[in-house]
């Protein structure tokens, strides 16, 4: 029982994580569209760090 619970809140953990990166993805490309220039996202969960930078 405590397994599938530990199982499911990983689950949602990556689910977010992942959401959370397509997000800035679609930041990116809504920044390419407004400034001519590729962006790049450059994210770190650990450090609770998301940043979308000039290529």
């Amino acid at each position: 029982m405590a397994n599938d619970v530990f199982k499911k809140t990983i689950a949602e953990a990556k689910a977010k994580g992942d959401e959370i990166e397509v997000l800035a993805r679609l930041l990116a490309e809504k920044m390419q569209a407004i400034h001519g220039t590729e962006f790049q996202v450059l994210m770190d969960h650990q450090a609770r760090f998301v940043t979308v930078v000039v290529r």
